[in-house]
């Protein structure tokens, strides 16, 4: 029962994913500029002036980083569970697949784009989740 909730999860991630591309330019823009708002507050406090500009662009790059690094991390554990040889070269590949879907999918949305640039910072935390979960498999073994 458990592998079925670790597939779902990984199905939920990836309705996450493309549900954001599925958001017009302007609720994702005001969504990161909120995120960059709340980072650049707590950067100020500490006396570090950084542009909101800098700051939203490195939002935008942290969270698809992290958004697909979740992602690579639930697919290995869900192929873990099953049993699957190469879980982590599969995740990586669902990853790319997920990745290049998600471009796709910003090419239809008004004021969005696709960059080849997201692809591959979205393989690279795909990567990066797929091998954290690796690693914590085999540290519970």
């Amino acid at each position: 029962m458990k592998k079925y909730l670790w597939l779902m999860l990984a199905g939920l991630i990836i309705a996450f994913i493309w549900g954001n591309s599925l958001q017009p330019a302007v609720e994702s823009e005001s969504l990161s500029i909120f995120g960059a708002n709340l980072v650049k507050t707590i950067f100020e406090f500490c006396h570090f002036h950084v542009s909101i500009g800098v700051l939203d662009h490195v939002v935008r790059k942290l969270a698809h980083f992290t958004e697909f690094a979740l992602q690579g991390f639930l697919i290995y554990k869900s192929l873990s569970m099953f049993r699957v040889r190469n879980g982590v070269k599969i995740a990586i590949i669902i990853g790319i697949l997920t990745a290049i879907i998600d471009e796709t999918i910003q090419l239809s949305v008004p004021g969005r784009s696709s960059q080849i640039s997201d692809v591959i910072l979205d393989t690279a935390g795909a990567a990066t989740g797929a091998c954290i979960s690796y690693l914590f498999a085999l540290k519970h073994k």
